[in-house]
């Protein structure tokens, strides 16, 4: 999918406000074009909510030792905000070209390690978006 110039600011931008850069720089940039083009603000801001809460509750996971007080009920929330992210993003990138769509699902949408290692450092891009959103 070729981005806009606008796009590519957005994304010039984040680079610089976000330390350490964007994980996933190409694929935000991909939700962010289409949002603008299909005027799904809402959605996006969903993504980015949703991505952010993803992001919160694999930090906390990884300090908390398996098997103490909270543990089970934070690995399901964990799953929750997994697949909550995960529905959003398949609505968002539904009218997306075919290759975009196969990158995607490759990426985002199986069922292995790695799709949930992609979708955390996703949820991670999110959560320094909504920080720049915030001005915090």
């Amino acid at each position: 999918m070729t981005l806009s110039p606008d796009t590519e600011s957005v994304l010039a931008f984040l680079d610089e406000a976000v330390e350490g850069g964007l994980r996933k720089r190409n694929d935000v940039g991909v939700l962010l074009e289409l949002g603008a083009t299909h005027g799904e603000a809402d959605l996006i801001n969903t993504i980015t909510t949703t991505g952010t809460g993803l992001w919160k509750v694999y930090r906390t996971l990884r300090r908390v030792q398996p098997g103490a007080e909270g543990y089970a009920q934070l690995e399901q929330e964990f799953g929750l905000q997994l697949n909550a992210l995960r529905t959003h993003l398949a609505k968002l990138v539904e009218p997306a070209d075919d290759v975009t769509l196969q990158r995607f699902d490759e990426i985002y949408f199986g069922m292995t390690q790695g799709v949930i290692r992609n979708l955390v450092d996703l949820g991670h891009d999110l959560a320094r978006i909504k920080d720049l959103q915030r001005g915090t």
